[in-house]
């Protein structure tokens, strides 16, 4: 440590060099509402996703490894009936996916409007799980 002046070097100690991250100050559990598939659950708690919480603050971040991660959605899904469920607070969201054949990157914009969208290129289902802003909604 540099040498500071009037001794505060001794009264204040060697640093610890530790910098709490956003995870260690929380101050309640996260929050995983109940309607929410269990598949989606167990992503999560692999992403180290204690909550919804977390996903809006990676969504509004629009940090690395959020948007580049990539769902890779459960057995099954991608039908009519068991849809690609896309999770977002946002009234909508922009999805893109590698394109099999051409391996191009494409995009297009699922609303939280309760419709199921289906892609072509894909020939699969995807549908919008909103999320809902219990904040905002408590500010109301």
């Amino acid at each position: 440590m540099a040498n500071l002046p009037f001794n505060l070097d001794k009264i204040l100690g060697e640093p610890d060099n530790l910098i709490p991250t956003d995870k260690d100050r929380k101050s309640k559990p996260g929050y995983i509402p109940e309607f929410a598939p269990d598949d989606l659950r167990k992503e999560m708690e692999e992403l180290g996703i204690d909550g919804v919480e977390d996903l809006d603050e990676l969504e509004e971040k629009n940090m690395e490894g959020y948007n580049n991660l990539g769902l890779v959605p459960p057995e099954g899904a991608g039908t009519y009936a068991s849809p690609i469920l896309i999770p977002s607070r946002m009234d909508s969201r922009v999805v893109g996916y590698n394109d099999p054949t051409t391996h191009a990157l494409f995009w297009f914009t699922i609303q939280n409007d309760n419709n199921t969208y289906y892609i072509k290129d894909l020939g699969l289902f995807f549908k919008m799980l909103h999320i809902p802003d219990e904040e905002a909604a408590a500010h109301h």
